[in-house]
């Protein structure tokens, strides 16, 4: 990759992360998520948001590559993408 196309994506990938963490919702989250995975459930409960809203910032995140997941069984857990994305936060 040259300088300019490397230089390109790499503010396209700021850019997403400064776009999702503009919400305070999606701050939170990722402040849970720094403490350990949980499910949307959880993180729903520990926000007072809705399982519908909550799954939406989560999306959010997980577009910006801030957040991944794991499935296990019919439940999806949530956790930071990386030990950068606390260091990000």
């Amino acid at each position: 990759m040259e300088g300019r196309e490397a230089k390109d994506l790499l503010y396209e990938q700021f850019a997403r992360a400064a776009k999702a963490v503009s919400s305070p919702k999606r701050i939170e989250l990722l402040e849970l998520l720094a403490q350990g995975e949980h499910t949307v459930e959880a993180l729903a409960r520990a926000t007072g948001m809705g399982v519908t809203n909550s799954s939406s910032h989560l999306q959010v995140l997980r577009g910006a590559r801030l957040v991944g997941t794991r499935k296990d069984g019919t439940k999806v857990f949530y956790r930071l993408a990386g030990d950068e994305v606390a260091v990000f936060l």
